[in-house]
């Protein structure tokens, strides 16, 4: 006996779209960070919430730097500006070859890319479904 049903498929839902407002972002310590990456001329620094999705982290605050050096030099403004809050990453990665500096700071993450690693890994892809706050080269950040 054979059976001519088709096995059903289970349906996937669609994704659930990605806020069209730009998140609002309280914490002191995620704007000193773009205030260093700004003040060293990242490239498109970003601003993803992605507490409601994951448990990991509130936010990713993505930028790019134009070399492993710059990266570099990213990462260490952003670590002596947030020393100046008192505040110090839990675990950096990748410092040492400036093409992903990765730095923990607990309730946010810090990714500082070089342009093609930035285009490799895609995290803003990855974490589409996260609100997203883009800052314009030379745009006035708050001060908090």
């Amino acid at each position: 006996m054979t059976n001519d049903i088709a096995p059903r498929l289970p349906v996937r839902k669609p994704a659930v779209p990605a806020e069209t407002t730009p998140p609002k972002v309280e914490d002191r310590r995620v704007w000193q960070a773009l205030h260093a990456l700004q003040e060293k001329k990242a490239v498109a620094p970003v601003v993803l919430d992605i507490g409601r999705l994951t448990s990991i982290a509130d936010y990713f605050i993505i930028a790019t730097g134009t070399s492993s050096r710059h990266a570099q030099a990213l990462a260490d403004e952003v670590e002596r500006q947030l020393g100046l809050l008192k505040t110090y990453p839990r675990h950096i990665e990748g410092y040492a070859d400036g093409q992903w500096v990765l730095m923990d700071y607990g309730d946010f993450i810090v990714h500082v890319f070089t342009p093609e690693q930035r285009d490799f890994y895609g995290l803003e892809r990855l974490w589409s479904d996260a609100g997203k706050l883009a800052i314009s080269e030379g745009e006035s950040l708050p001060v908090m």
